[in-house]
């Protein structure tokens, strides 16, 4: 039986990380509205989906880059690197509308 995973959401550190910035510099695009602000989860924590992710990595570099988002995903748990693959095709996907 296929295992489903839900769609992962990140922190800010981990944002940080896969972007290759600090906290304070996420926080600072975000107060300067240079970032969208990022959605909160019940207890009111930053969270970013990986659609968010890719937007910030097209923001911050005019390019998307999955490498980083993987290596997150799968300390994150998502050990199965096919499956990882398709949640990020999946996700691209979606982003390509008309062109």
């Amino acid at each position: 039986m296929a295992k489903h995973y839900q769609e992962p959401m990140f922190t800010r550190s981990e944002i940080a990380q896969i972007l290759n910035v600090t906290t304070l510099t996420i926080s600072n695009r975000e107060k300067n509205k240079k970032y969208p602000e990022p959605k909160r989860d019940m207890n009111n924590y930053r969270v970013y989906s990986l659609n968010d992710v890719f937007n910030l990595q097209l923001i911050t570099y005019n390019s998307i880059d999955p490498k980083p988002i993987i290596s997150i995903m799968y300390d994150k748990g998502f050990t199965d690197m096919k499956r990882l693959g398709q949640m990020i095709d999946s996700a691209l996907s979606k982003r390509t509308g008309a062109t």
